[in-house]
């Protein structure tokens, strides 16, 4: 009776052993990756006017959507945009940038300077359907250059977006899209 005990015990310890070793080869999840925050974020249908200054270069654009959903340049009898340059692309990265990080909640004034937030490169107002304004000034870049330092205009909170973001919406008040000519 000792000796079926003994192994019965073995039995058990070997079926423990096994499923322990094989519980501990199996990976371990992956901690689930947290949302990308927004600075602000709407629907690309609510934009109805946009406008975007580069104070240091003294230009400044502004377009209006009309009702047939076309965006226009915001002048007497604006031309519409050239569709090549604009698409749907302009619409989707005014309608909210990704953070690509947090960079103070409450900056103070000396760090607003430092980040270029106090004499803006760019500043852009954003009107919705519902006449919401959104307010934004961009800063200078991060030092390593892959970044913008970017905050809304009545908000301490800054943060920075990629580079990229900043380069088109700069090259359409450098380089307005402005209709070819058998679009006019």
């Amino acid at each position: 009776m000792k000796l079926r005990t003994i192994f019965v015990m073995i039995g058990i310890l070997v079926v423990l052993g096994m499923f322990f070793f094989i519980s501990r080869q199996q990976p371990e999840s992956e901690p689930q990756a947290k949302p990308r925050q927004f600075i602000w974020s709407v629907g690309m249908e609510d934009l109805k006017h946009l406008t975007i200054a580069l104070p240091a270069e003294g230009k400044s654009e502004a377009w209006v959507k009309h009702e047939d959903r076309y965006w226009y340049f915001d002048q007497p009898d604006g031309p519409k945009v050239n569709m090549k340059r604009w698409g749907g692309g302009i619409p989707l990265l005014l309608s909210g940038p990704g953070v690509e990080r947090p960079i103070a909640s409450e900056a103070t004034d000396k760090q607003l300077e430092i980040f270029g937030l106090k004499d803006p490169k760019m500043k852009m107002v954003l009107i919705l359907g519902n006449e919401d304004t959104i307010n934004i000034d961009i800063g200078d870049k991060t030092l390593d250059g892959q970044a913008y330092y970017i905050k809304l205009l009545n908000s301490k909170a800054v943060y920075t977006v990629d580079y990229t973001w900043y380069d088109v919406l700069e090259r359409l008040v450098l380089d307005p899209p402005y209709p070819e000519n058998e679009e006019h």
